[in-house]
């Protein structure tokens, strides 16, 4: 089912439904590892919709990277360490997507 999906797809799903499987979680888990590698390399990320952007609690025009770590560090908390979206922030300010 998850070759069918993409992150785009699986957070729309979840902000109509609010549900997830832990496979889309972990694929979520996944994408946000990788973009934070590639962030560096990519200079035109893409712009989430209002409606994932408010699911997210981010403003709205944010980039789907963004929207997918926030809602992560929703659904999915990590203990004792950086959430993932300032993880992902300061990859965005390294590379001159966003400013200070």
């Amino acid at each position: 089912m998850l070759a069918n999906l993409n992150l785009c797809s699986i957070l729309e799903k979840y902000c109509y439904s609010k549900k997830i499987s832990e496979k889309e979680l972990d694929f979520l888990e996944r994408n946000w590892f990788d973009s934070l590698n590639s962030m560096h390399y990519n200079r035109y990320p893409g712009i989430a919709p209002a409606i994932v952007c408010d699911e997210a609690g981010v403003a709205r025009g944010s980039y789907w990277i963004t929207c997918n770590a926030a809602l992560l560090d929703k659904i999915r908390p990590l203990e004792a360490t950086k959430s993932r979206n300032a993880r992902v922030l300061e990859v965005l300010l390294q590379s001159g997507l966003v400013a200070a």
